[in-house]
């Protein structure tokens, strides 16, 4: 019966959400019907995710569904294999009730697509949903889904987290296999779990990984680094922390995005510019401006963002876990000029990436660490003192 309810209360804001364009059906059937004509295997005892309904964005493989990379290019086949980040999610329980809506190619942060319909956000009506990972969160704020998995490259798990009110967590490269996963810039794309809660999210965390978060009962003991004025820093205070102002290392970017530019242009060789009149005009500009990015230019990056990863360890050095918002600036608002608002909206998120470190949104607060459990721990310790999902300004 368990499972009967978590279905249908989906699917019943699958309905009442009909026109918010948060999820890609591609397929002959809704995605969601797929799961009546399907037996769970009986166990002694309720698996981890036990009718947790969720779902993936679409860039992401489940075995008999197309995987459309919200582009007009892919999808005409069905994928042969389910990626191993979903297939732990079934065997935990999990039950797939949508493919999510998304930016075009996962390079974007508002979620617009002339191919699907721009995402609608149903928490925040006048903003957008963010990106990439726009129709993952909002499933979660409609109420599709109670988790679900995203991608994450500059921030597309982390800014759709603080647009729509929800909690997503970016891990390390390599923590998580992202076999069946497209790519974007593989040198930073990983695929992170996204809920309505910090206690879902580590849920769904060990559902993925193996690995069992206790939550801290107080911060006492640990250090604080608090960056760009973040506005909850006084929160980590009360919990028993000590706290100290550090600077992000901005000087990381030229060379990320030099990286993410010339990684992106290689994934979509085989389609650009023989296609570009498939693709939206934003996307073609961001590929065209990665045009003649060379090897010379190219090593000079990779050494450059290794030298100030390894400046940026040191200044670390006795601070246990970095705060500070989500978003570097507004959230992207409803017919905004993505292009225009990009660059300031994913600054913070995509210094993290660079950095190579894990993250956990809730909302507009980011808490970054040397490892996953550090801020799921930390983050679990701040949900449980009644610290809240800060809205998106």
């Amino acid at each position: 019966m368990e499972r009967e309810a978590a279905i249908a209360r989906s699917a019943e804001a699958i309905r009442l959400h009909s026109g918010y364009n948060i999820l890609i059906e591609s397929g002959a059937e809704p995605v969601i019907d797929r799961l009546a004509g399907r037996d769970l295997p009986l166990t002694a005892r309720p698996a981890e995710l036990s009718g947790w309904t969720f779902v993936v964005k679409d860039m992401i493989d489940v075995a008999g569904l197309r995987t459309t990379r919200g582009s007009a290019l892919y999808g005409s086949e069905e994928a042969l294999a389910t990626a191993p980040c979903v297939e732990r999610l079934e065997r935990a329980g999990g039950l797939l009730v949508g493919k999510a809506n998304q930016h075009e190619f996962a390079w974007g942060v508002t979620s617009e697509n002339p191919h699907w319909g721009d995402v609608r956000n149903p928490r925040h009506e006048h903003l957008t949903p963010g990106g990439s990972s726009g129709g993952t969160a909002a499933a979660l704020a409609a109420g599709i889904a109670r988790v679900g998995l995203g991608t994450d490259t500059g921030g597309s798990v982390r800014i759709p987290a603080a647009c729509c009110g929800v909690v997503g967590l970016r891990p390390r490269v390599g923590a998580l296999s992202i076999e069946g996963v497209a790519p974007v810039a593989p040198m930073f794309d990983v695929v992170g779990p996204m809920a309505t809660s910090v206690a879902d999210c580590a849920r769904v965390w060990r559902a993925l990984s193996g690995e069992v978060t206790r939550r801290l009962d107080s911060l006492s003991g640990l250090v604080v680094g608090v960056g760009e004025a973040c506005k909850q820093a006084g929160e980590f205070a009360h919990l028993g922390a000590e706290l100290r102002e550090i600077t992000l290392p901005y000087d990381i970017l030229p060379p990320y995005w030099t990286i993410v530019g010339a990684q992106a242009r290689r994934t979509h060789e085989a389609t650009y510019p023989r296609n570009a009149t498939s693709y939206s005009e934003g996307v073609r500009r961001k590929l065209d401006d990665t045009a003649g990015i060379g090897h010379r230019e190219y090593r000079r990056a990779v050494e450059e963002l290794a030298a100030v990863r390894a400046r940026f360890s040191a200044e670390m050095s006795g601070i246990d876990i970095l705060v500070a918002p989500t978003l570097g600036g507004p959230a992207p608002r409803l017919g905004c000029d993505e292009a225009a608002v990009r660059g300031e909206v994913g600054r913070i998120t995509a210094v993290v990436s660079a950095l190579g470190l894990p993250a956990l949104a809730i909302g507009d607060l980011q808490l970054v660490g040397r490892c996953e459990a550090d801020v799921l721990r930390v983050g679990l310790c701040r949900e449980a003192g009644g610290g809240e999902i800060p809205a998106p300004r």
